[in-house]
C-alpha cells in the first residue's frame, strides 16, 4: 500500500460511518497477502465486515487501525487513510460460507487492486437518453440472503 502516484478517491459512506477519522481514500496499487490462522477463524464474528477472520488477520499482519472486508470491495485503514482493494472470488466464497455457517478456512488469502476500469474517480459513461431499445424494462436484482452488507449513510 503506497500513497505515491495514487489517486485520491471520494470517501465512501460505509467508511465515514465506521471510521469517522478517515479523511483520505486511495485505490491500492499492489496486492497484499494475508495469512488467516485458526485463532482468527475462532474469534471472528459472522455478518460483521470488520470482525470476520480475514479482517482480523489483515488488521494483525498489517498493523492497521481497521479492516473492512466486503463481498466486492475491501478497505484497509491506517491513521486517516483508507486503501481500497478488490475482494477476489475465492475470498467471496469464503465470506458467504462464513456468514452463513461460521466456517472460514485458515490459509493464505490475497486482496488485489481494483482493475483500472473499476477505480473510483474514473467515471462511468452512460448515454443521456437512456440508451437501448427497451427503455421501460425493469431490472431484477438478486441479493444473497444471510451475507454481510456494508453500512450505507447515516441513519
Amino acid at each position: 500500500m503506497t500513497k505515491k502516484n495514487a489517486r485520491q478517491i471520494p470517501l465512501p459512506r460505509s467508511i465515514k460511518r465506521l471510521f469517522p477519522n478517515v479523511t483520505v481514500a486511495l485505490d491500492a496499487d499492489k496486492a497484499i497477502d494475508i495469512s488467516v490462522s485458526r485463532k482468527d477463524c475462532k474469534e471472528a464474528k459472522k455478518l460483521n465486515p470488520s470482525e470476520c477472520a480475514l479482517a482480523r488477520a489483515a488488521r494483525r499482519e498489517l498493523h492497521a487501525d481497521g479492516v473492512i472486508v466486503g463481498l466486492s470491495t475491501s478497505y484497509v485503514i491506517k491513521d486517516n487513510t483508507a486503501v481500497r482493494f478488490q475482494t477476489p472470488e475465492r475470498v467471496q466464497r469464503e465470506i458467504v460460507s462464513f456468514d452463513r455457517h461460521q466456517d472460514f478456512s485458515p490459509g493464505e488469502y490475497r486482496l488485489i487492486p481494483k482493475p483500472p476500469t473499476a477505480k473510483l474517480g474514473t467515471g462511468h459513461h452512460r448515454p443521456k437518453n437512456g440508451g437501448g431499445k427497451n427503455k421501460n424494462a425493469t431490472r431484477k436484482v438478486h441479493h444473497s440472503a444471510r451475507v454481510r452488507i456494508l453500512p450505507t449513510g447515516a441513519e
